[in-house]
């Protein structure tokens, strides 16, 4: 006897989204509670009342989507940019079960919505914006103290929608986009390859040049140190703080690199082309960026160039693979990275504490185009000198293509088995 199986009971993809955006609240907002219990209880627990945890829980939870924040008289807008990015891996999951199980729900319908393809990442938005936002924004004013500014909440919603968009990409891929499923998939391949080794390339090219940085100024750093009471604590300390920023501090490399330079308050910018005079707080970070810089480091942009020819020709399979993509791919690659370089600059700028701090930073606007294009001018003689050295075995194959078979013969075959497998006259 045949038993029917249960019929599938589907939701709807609003409440879908809604349960995604309480699953980051109910892992989020805690945390959010626990960090400031612990700072509270580290800190001035003693001297501040409990009404404080709140307040700086919200801080904390505003602060790291990129919102401005002010607390006990300090200005903070600048995102620990490593907890802003496990907090948007968990908006891309949540998006990417979001759209999975549209995708499901549609799997059915025979009839495709050419112009649909978009659904999925609005519905995925909208629901983050309603029951996530919103509820976040309003804590944050309310609670945490926080001021509404353009800027803040533009970097709210890129959050949300790049979430949501990786999401769906995630699942979907570009085939339901009208204009990019037209693009020949040798050349999205060949962008993929190539923009992860550009990315992973610059987050090493930046730890090398910080672990530079400190081994030349390591007497300097030692130094600035000392002028807290315990240098040992406060070492520690700060570089679980530096940890926290590693994602913005890696992208304020890249941009000192490219000579764009990283803001430290009123005294401008300082790059590899010219340094700012200081002062600066006691962070080891930050020191990096004040004093007089070797003649040398000028020619620091180069590796910049240097890695984009290594990420084309490194790999003769992968060269082979960006030479088939050509100038395409190249192209796909670049406008990638600056995406996520973009992203990165909005996220490594802000305020953070003193008056001294409240403008710091690379440039929002330059510094992700300044180092995609030192990147784009390595991607661009890269696949030039691919294509140079595949003209030159291409002229050489035709020529020795005959007596090759041969050649390798005659070397590959001992004398006794040339004799024995040569013709009888």
């Amino acid at each position: 006897m045949h038993t029917p199986s249960h019929p599938r009971t589907h939701r709807h993809p609003v409440l879908l989204g809604l349960m995604e955006a309480l699953r980051i609240d109910l892992i989020v907002v805690p945390a959010a509670f626990v960090i400031a219990t612990v700072f509270w209880l580290i800190a001035l627990g003693s001297q501040l009342p409990y009404s404080i945890i709140p307040e700086w829980a919200f801080s904390l939870w505003g602060v790291v989507h990129g919102l401005n924040v002010t607390t006990m008289g300090f200005d903070f807008s600048l995102a620990p940019s490593l907890i802003t990015l496990g907090v948007w891996l968990f908006f891309a999951s949540g998006a990417k079960r979001l759209v999975a199980g549209m995708t499901e729900e549609e799997a059915g319908l025979t009839d495709s919505d050419e112009e649909g393809w978009w659904k999925s990442i609005a519905i995925a938005l909208a629901t983050f914006v309603v029951a996530y936002a919103g509820p976040l924004v309003t804590l944050t004013l309310l609670l945490g103290e926080a001021a509404m500014t353009p800027y803040g909440l533009v970097r709210l919603l890129l959050m949300l929608l790049s979430a949501s968009a990786a999401g769906y990409l995630w699942v979907r891929g570009v085939d339901d986009i009208p204009r990019l499923r037209d693009v020949d998939p040798e050349v999205w391949e060949a962008g993929d390859h190539l923009v992860k080794r550009l990315l992973w390339g610059s987050a090493i090219l930046s730890i090398l040049i910080i672990a530079t940085g400190v081994g030349l100024r390591w007497n300097e750093l030692a130094e600035s140190l000392q002028a807290y009471s315990s240098p040992l604590s406060a070492g520690v300390g700060l570089l679980v703080i530096q940890i926290l920023f590693a994602p913005g501090i890696l992208f304020a490399s890249l941009a000192w690199i490219a000579g764009i330079g990283v803001d430290v308050g009123a005294e401008g910018p300082s790059s590899v082309f010219h340094s700012m005079p200081g002062p600066v707080p006691h962070v080891p970070v930050l020191q990096l960026l004040v004093g007089d810089y070797p003649a040398w480091t000028t020619a620091v942009p180069a590796l910049l160039v240097l890695l984009g020819i290594l990420s084309v020709i490194v790999g003769r399979a992968h060269a082979r693979q960006i030479m088939l993509g050509s100038w395409a791919g190249l192209g796909v690659a670049a406008v990638k990275v600056f995406v996520v370089l973009q992203i990165l600059a909005l996220f490594a700028r802000g305020a953070m504490g003193p008056v001294g701090l409240s403008d710091f930073g690379p440039s929002a606007l330059t510094a992700a185009a300044a180092v995609t294009a030192w990147l784009g001018l390595g991607l661009l003689v890269g696949l030039v000198l691919t294509r140079l050295s595949d003209m030159q075995y291409g002229a050489t194959e035709v020529a020795d293509e005959d007596g090759l078979e041969d050649d390798e013969r005659s070397f590959g075959w001992t004398a006794d088995e040339r004799g024995a497998g040569a013709p009888e006259d």
